[in-house]
């Protein structure tokens, strides 16, 4: 049979039939030892490396697991799988699961970038920035500020404001 991996039906027709829960890819690159172990279908004489492969493809294991578990693969499907992983993404040799949690890790996008987290709270810089010159066109009345900037002037009446530069305490003390 040619190898084709394409969408015929006729090829597709050689493929075992898993049960409705999805398979581990450990059990995929079995089913060429054990058909019966998958539901039952039987995979042609010849289907070996190159059905093992094709459930690869089908079932979309990442490539290091499937070089990690089918050592039968050619030499040129090691290689093909091998360049799709560093196409796609994926690791590209065999790696541990601890190894995995780390490549996990570092291929999400930063926590900090993440727009769940950087939008959870609203611009408040940028509202006060707006109110503000809201406030000086005349367009916005803040109760709050006006009552500081009365409080300031009142100071400022009864001279407990900042003195000006050069009549401190410090300048009166030398002349």
């Amino acid at each position: 049979m040619a190898a084709s991996f394409g969408g015929t039906a006729h090829a597709r027709a050689h493929l075992p039939r898993f049960p409705s829960a999805a398979p581990s890819a450990f059990e995929i690159l079995r089913a060429d030892s054990d058909p019966e172990r998958l539901g039952g279908s039987t995979l042609p004489a010849g289907g070996g490396a190159l059905g093992a492969v094709r459930r690869c493809l089908q079932f979309h294991v990442p490539p290091s697991l499937c070089l990690e578990m089918s050592s039968n693969l050619s030499y040129y499907a090691l290689r093909m799988a091998h360049l799709s992983a560093r196409i796609f993404g994926e690791v590209a040799r065999p790696t541990d699961s601890s190894s995995m949690k780390v490549v996990k890790l570092l291929s999400e996008q930063p926590y900090a970038k993440r727009k769940e987290v950087y939008g959870w709270y609203p611009p408040h810089n940028a509202y006060h920035n707006l109110m503000t010159k809201l406030r000086y066109y005349g367009l916005y009345r803040d109760e709050h500020e006006d009552f500081k900037d009365e409080m300031k002037r009142l100071k400022k009446l009864r001279g407990k404001g900042r003195p000006v530069k050069g009549e401190g305490k410090r300048a009166l003390k030398k002349k």
